[in-house]
């Protein structure tokens, strides 16, 4: 019955590559090809954006690994999340951490879109390590201006601005936290999430991405 139902479900509903969008079988994440092609990511930068004691990340921002995320984006690549949080658990044995949360987004983006691409690793993520997720620690306001539009100097005091603690946050007190986001550039918006979180009196906080971009040289 199972074997009948892979069989239909391939037909009628085809899973797809979520970096190059080659059919592939029903319960793949990403394709063999795009696997030996995603640039992983070997800490070429050491800086860590301050409020953090780490930056983990499983890519860089580049090729199927930028195909995979921006798929993300536009909800259709659920399974490069799920691929990637693969690849962090493994960089993250060990980590000790109690509780998984992710950067916000606005609720105007998550009632137009929604869903929140850092939600949906953060969650990949917790299934993956079994680690509770809280998603109601933080909270971003609307702004007129994109966080990544902006350049490195102005990123820093915009994050600050838009950012800020939810009131239905729970205590978080003495607890080791990964902070999820989909791609790290400069590492404002993880230290202004990560200023906010120390605030309320957590341990420490790893900063997790699924890429990050690297300077051009």
């Amino acid at each position: 019955m199972n074997k009948v139902y892979e069989f239909i479900t391939d037909i009628l509903m085809p899973n797809r590559c979520p970096c190059c969008y080659k059919v592939i079988r029903y319960n793949e994440l990403v394709c063999k090809e795009c696997i030996k092609k995603l640039p992983i990511y070997n800490a070429e930068d050491k800086t860590v954006p301050a409020g953090c004691s780490a930056v983990i990340c499983a890519f860089v921002y580049k090729d199927s690994a930028k195909n995979g995320v921006l798929a993300l984006k536009k909800s259709w690549g659920y399974s490069f999340a799920e691929y990637s949080a693969k690849i962090l658990s493994e960089r993250l044995e060990g980590c000790g951490a109690e509780l998984i949360t992710s950067v916000p987004t606005t609720k105007r983006k998550l009632r137009n879109k929604g869903w929140n691409q850092a939600d949906v690793i953060a969650k990949a993520l917790s299934k993956e390590m079994d680690i509770p997720c809280d998603l109601k620690l933080l909270v971003r306001a609307e702004s007129a201006q994109q966080q990544h539009e902006l350049h490195a100097g102005e990123r820093a005091s915009h994050a600050r601005e838009i950012y800020s603690i939810s009131k239905r946050h729970k205590n978080i007190t003495d607890k080791r936290i990964l902070l999820v986001d989909d791609i790290c550039t400069t590492g404002a918006t993880f230290s202004a999430c990560a200023d906010l979180l120390n605030s309320l009196g957590a341990k420490d906080i790893i900063a997790v991405s699924v890429c990050r971009t690297l300077k051009e040289r």
